[in-house]
């Protein structure tokens, strides 16, 4: 019988590059622990004269990675809250780059029903973040975003319809996973934060370049976890 070990928190950190960024700026001093899905670490958190003990847990990059670690947590942990820190590509016009975004609903777009019903089966991976337990104001003067998700880089030219159909200013690969895996347990609180590492033009203006997406990534990273107690904090 699986060993259930109860923790308050879980941070899921997704791409590689996030992940990397994590253990730069947390310096575990423990040695990483391993999953079947990558590494983990333990560490306190003292908020308000409070510690918490947080667990940071490397999920993989995409949604089928995403949506089967987060089941795993789940079950394996217990956790009362999943928090999800990450990057997104931001629509141009929407939100500007460094941007922080507290995402309140996510959709899952790439999603295909070629005999009708496309609709439907959107509509049936769609998630609402209940958000009520979050006292504001919210930290970092985060906007509240609608967050689309794919496994595929976003393309310039998909950025009308998924803002005019679905209210989305931004996209990733794991969130709408996240989100979706978490609601069918019992409605386990999520919250997911995630800051804008770049824009896509809509116009299909030129593209960052990798060094600029890294760049980025450890900047939002180190932006995300600094704010984590401020967070924690406002969790009632």
């Amino acid at each position: 019988m699986m060993t259930v070990e109860k923790h308050r928190i879980v941070v899921l950190i997704s791409a590689d590059e996030e992940w990397r960024a994590v253990k730069e700026i947390k310096k575990p001093k423990e040695p990483l622990r391993s999953s079947p899905f990558g590494e983990w670490f333990l560490q306190g958190f003292k908020v308000q004269d409070s510690k918490f003990p947080v667990i940071f847990f490397q999920t993989g990059c995409g949604k089928i990675p995403a949506a089967a670690a987060t089941q795993f947590v789940l079950n394996k942990r217990n956790p009362q809250l999943i928090i999800n820190l990450g990057t997104c590509g931001g629509f141009k016009g929407e939100v500007e780059r460094g941007d922080i975004l507290l995402v309140t609903k996510t959709v899952v777009y790439d999603i295909y029903e070629r005999s009708g019903g496309h609709d439907e089966q959107i509509a049936k991976y769609a998630t609402d973040l209940d958000l009520t337990w979050i006292e504001k104001p919210y930290p970092m003067n985060a906007l509240l975003a609608t967050m689309a998700t794919a496994d595929q880089d976003l393309n310039p030219e998909s950025i009308p319809h998924l803002y005019e159909k679905y209210g989305a200013v931004a996209a990733d690969w794991e969130s709408g996973a996240i989100a979706y895996v978490a609601h069918k347990n019992n409605k386990t609180r999520c919250l997911i934060v995630r800051g804008v590492s770049d824009v896509v033009d809509p116009d299909g203006g030129k593209p960052s370049s990798e060094k600029e997406i890294i760049e980025g990534t450890r900047i939002v990273m180190k932006k995300l976890i600094d704010s984590l107690p401020e967070w924690i904090a406002k969790v009632t």
